[in-house]
């Protein structure tokens, strides 16, 4: 293994730790009643509270992805480590009556931790699309894929670690904050090889127009010929305001609009859904209950978003690779996913036991979207505004 391989490597486990803390605001529901139950907070409330971290996640995006394609990931993820320490910390003692008990602060508080998870998010997946060409798709569904499991391994921990939300909001803040930080110190974007770099250049100015009908037929996966030019090694280079006038950019976030609110709207309220459906079913009032069943489906929520994540990265790659399928194909996917969990939901479900069905469709739909989303944007419109452009489809998401 040379020096480049022990580096990238190096980067990829700080891109896997980052990733494993940056999915805390799908943690929501599983705090959410015992922050309305103890601070008295009204169901208008506490859903302000939670779409404050969805708000924070989506409009700090374009103002990150900025700074991390400008000024490099790794102080981006710093700072975003201070920032999700604190808003946990602060709700945390809110949660305590240390501090004021108003709700704005809580979502002045849940604010700062989307934005933070936001910070996190886009720093491995910049550095990612910047250290992997080929089989991107693999690449970067690993870490995504983490991150989606990132709340099935809190809300476990919270179930048979914690019986106070105190303490479980200040093991979020610290763990999240002690990972951040220290990942940070490693994410960096390791240079191409000269040989490709010379490459790309001499591609880029010479040949693009002459070979251009063979690269279109070249495979992506070509093991034997170094000197054959690709589309992972010249790629487009689409940001700003071009990015609005790009039809292609305009139907990937009608397809992120449309997609992404319904799986956040579940997400979100799964909690109070549960609550509903609990109170009108024949079960004696149990707390204890309704925490485990919180538990389990964010969890289920989560182990679904995983697999969906992990498993459309290399399906992508094979189908782009070996069938010539657009990645936009993995898109509809998972809107199938959604509209079926969104269907049975309105239709089918009408027991606390039937909604086991809704989360895992749910899930699955959500984990493949952002599985193969941020590829699709890094392909079509080049790695090196990656960071600016993908956080202005996430942001859009909010429409």
């Amino acid at each position: 293994m040379n020096s480049r391989q022990i580096k990238l490597t190096v980067s990829y486990l700080s891109i896997l730790l980052i990733s494993c803390v940056s999915g805390t605001h799908y943690l929501f529901s599983v705090y959410s009643i015992s922050i309305q139950e103890r601070l008295n907070f009204s169901s208008v409330q506490i859903n302000t509270i939670g779409s404050a971290c969805n708000y924070g996640v989506f409009l700090g995006k374009p103002v990150l992805g900025y700074f991390v394609d400008n000024y490099g990931a790794r102080r981006v993820c710093f700072a975003a480590s201070i920032l999700i320490f604190a808003g946990f910390s602060c709700l945390a003692l809110t949660y305590e009556k240390i501090f004021p008990t108003s709700f704005l602060l809580c979502a002045f508080y849940l604010f700062w931790t989307g934005v933070a998870s936001s910070g996190g998010a886009v720093s491995f997946l910049t550095t990612t699309a910047k250290n992997f060409s080929s089989n991107r798709g693999t690449a970067i569904s690993i870490p995504l894929a983490l991150l989606g499991l990132s709340a099935f391994i809190y809300s476990q921990i919270n179930m048979h670690f914690f019986d106070d939300t105190f303490h479980f909001l200040l093991f979020i803040a610290f763990t999240a904050g002690l990972c951040m930080s220290f990942g940070s110190l490693f994410l960096v974007v390791i240079p191409a090889p000269q040989h490709v770099s010379d490459t790309i250049e001499s591609g880029s100015n010479d040949s693009i127009s002459r070979d251009d009908q063979r690269i279109e037929q070249t495979p992506l996966l070509n093991k034997n010929n170094s000197n054959t030019i690709n589309r992972d090694q010249i790629e487009l280079d689409i940001g700003g305001w071009q990015l609005l006038r790009n039809k292609d950019a305009i139907s990937m976030i009608l397809i992120l609009v449309f997609f992404a609110g319904t799986g956040l709207m579940y997400i979100n309220n799964v909690g109070i859904i549960i609550e509903s459906l609990y109170h009108a079913s024949a079960t004696p009032h149990s707390d204890a209950k309704i925490k485990n069943l919180l538990g389990f489906h964010v969890s289920l929520i989560s182990i679904c978003s995983c697999i969906g994540r992990i498993l459309i990265g290399p399906l992508s790659d094979i189908a782009k690779n070996y069938f010539d399928l657009s990645r936009i194909c993995s898109l509809l996917f998972a809107g199938v996913w959604l509209f079926c969990g969104n269907l049975l939901a309105l239709l089918w479900v009408h027991d606390i036991d039937q909604l086991w069905i809704v989360s895992t469709c749910i899930g699955l739909g959500f984990g493949v979207l952002y599985g193969v989303a941020p590829t699709t944007c890094s392909e079509y419109f080049g790695s090196r505004h990656f960071g600016f452009n993908w956080l202005v489809f996430k942001s859009l998401n909010l429409m």
